[in-house]
């Protein structure tokens, strides 16, 4: 919604107490809602890739990728490393598991390049190497699996010999067999699979490719989403695949959301950011929770119980230097039984965590007049004290994710009563508003600034220090006053005609303010909204 620097409504007195119970981020910390178990530095020089294995006695171990090999780690106290196997030295190694070993893939040259197959079934003994494939390609970009499956297939990605994708069926994992390849002819940096349905992030080209993949020896696209990002780089759906979320690989891009339960109609719903300055590197979806390895921002936790309103909550941050760049948390894998995630610091090696914050609420409504019924999307609608201005759709329609907690909800409209409606939202509430708005019909003269000479003027509409109060007309009296977006009148006086003061606001909030006027014993109001910023 644009915002409106002036904005004319009608104006009744209303002094409400706003107490509000906050469960966001102080600014500053680096962690909220996400509690670190173990922090392990094995002294390589650079991590990434990481992923889980689950024994069949319940032990559950973290796989991390370094610079010269694979770790492996028990997720108990005493805390260990277990076994490490050594491989092609590379920055980035990627590992996905099948059943009871471990495949992974780098770019990395030299002994021992291909896909190496090691063998977790001696855990908490010593893993082993059982074999390295190497019949097809020798360096592929990163490894998948179909996480919602026990399908015995890995998908090696952007390999040196095709750029595409390699299907292999690791039924036997000491023998794998390469029984596909999609092969577009450019370069699919990354993908994800759901059943027969293959989404291969086609970096260079800024498209998602979407493959059939029900006969893998002859893949067919099936369509091609464009991304409105640059470097298309990851993807992940939700469990009922009617949503997916796509990672740019260039900072300053969001990370988006895409509504895919019609391939005729693929649509953007949302977008996130924790910072515009760096990128969301890789998603992974957990029912209504997706887990965001976001560079230098760390890992970030989003409730997308409904995708198209996602919000954050909860993060831990692994980089304390500025944001921006390839630095940071490369990966965070959170399927382990326990709930308990993964994640690789490109620096500082394995994180574990636990995520113990509360789930989203949310918000769904219309504004409409009270008398017809007709939808009014010209309404302007704040949630405070977030000072969020909502979206409207031509229908008047709105939605929003929030904390649980305390807030207001103020509306208003041209020619209309404005309406603040006290919300106390509970975890996972979905809360339905039908906000109707009574037109105002008193009796007398409203000026319209813009359409006609303003008897009253405020400047500047952004403000810091201080704001400067004019009366045009030479007689006649006015009481101006001013309220939060609350509500809450914060100063009054009475003006006579040709009056004008400056008002100082050093102890003001940021935020935004009305401005009203009302014409002694001629029931002419006037309204504006102005909007205080610090020094």
């Amino acid at each position: 919604m644009t915002k409106i620097e002036r904005k004319n409504v009608p104006y009744s007195p209303l002094i409400f107490f706003f107490w509000f119970l906050s469960f966001a981020p102080l600014y500053g910390q680096n962690a909220w809602n996400v509690e670190l178990l173990w922090e392990y530095n094995r002294g390589d020089e650079r991590y990434s890739g990481s992923w889980y294995y689950a024994a069949p006695d319940g032990q559950e171990y973290a796989l991390l990728g370094a610079k010269t090999g694979t770790a492996i780690y028990r997720l108990e106290e005493p805390f260990s490393e277990l076994g490490f196997i050594p491989g092609p030295v590379s920055n980035w190694r990627e590992i996905t598991v099948v059943g009871h070993q471990a495949y992974v893939v780098t770019e990395g040259t030299g002994m021992g390049q291909g896909m190496q197959v090691i063998d977790l079934t001696p855990l908490p003994g010593s893993p082993t190497l059982l074999t390295t494939y190497s019949a097809t390609f020798t360096r592929g970009h990163i490894i998948q699996r179909d996480i919602y499956s026990e399908s015995p297939r890995v998908y090696v990605c952007g390999t040196t010999s095709t750029e595409g994708v390699h299907i292999l069926d690791v039924s036997n994992p000491a023998q794998p067999v390469e029984i596909g390849v999609y092969q577009p002819g450019y370069y699919i940096h990354d993908c994800h699979v759901r059943g027969d349905r293959l989404y291969g992030a086609a970096n260079n080209q800024q498209t998602l490719d979407i493959v059939d993949i029900s006969d893998p020896a002859n893949p067919e696209l099936i369509t091609t989403l464009p991304d409105p990002g640059l470097n298309t780089h990851s993807c992940s759906t939700t469990p009922d695949e009617n949503y997916l979320f796509l990672a740019d690989e260039a900072d300053g891009q969001p990370g988006r959301i895409f509504d895919i339960s019609n391939l005729d109609n693929i649509h953007q719903v949302a977008m996130y950011t924790a910072n515009s300055a760096s990128l969301v590197h890789n998603p992974y979806i957990l029912g209504d929770l997706a887990i965001l390895s976001h560079n230098t921002e760390g890992v970030r936790v989003l409730d997308i119980a409904d995708p198209e309103l996602p919000v954050e909550v909860g993060y831990f941050d692994t980089f304390e230097g500025l944001s921006g760049g390839f630095m940071g948390l490369w990966s965070a894998c959170p399927y382990l039984p326990s709930g308990r995630i993964i994640g690789g610091d490109r620096v500082r090696g394995l994180f574990v965590w636990e995520f113990n914050g509360p789930r989203a609420a949310r918000i769904y409504g219309s504004v409409r007049d009270s008398i017809s019924g007709l939808p009014l999307p010209q309404a302007l609608a704040l949630i405070n004290p977030l000072n969020d201005t909502l979206e409207l759709d031509l229908q008047g329609k709105f939605g929003k994710g929030l904390l649980p907690g305390a807030y207001m909800l103020a509306v208003y409209a041209d020619g209309y009563s404005p309406k603040f409606i006290p919300l106390s939202l509970e975890e996972q509430e979905n809360l339905t508003l039908d906000v109707l708005l009574a037109p105002d019909n008193t009796s007398g003269q409203i000026d319209f600034p813009g359409e006609m000479p303003a008897s009253c003027l405020v400047s500047p509409t952004v403000f810091s220090d201080f704001i400067r109060i004019q009366c045009l007309e030479p007689s006649g009296e006015w009481n101006v006053s001013f309220s939060d977006i609350n509500g809450i009148e914060i100063f009054s006086k009475k003006m006579i005609g040709g009056e004008n003061f400056d008002l100082a606001s050093n102890n003001w909030k940021s935020g935004t303010y009305f401005c009203f006027f009302d014409k002694i014993g001629e029931n002419r109001k006037l309204v504006f909204k102005v909007i205080r910023i610090n020094p």
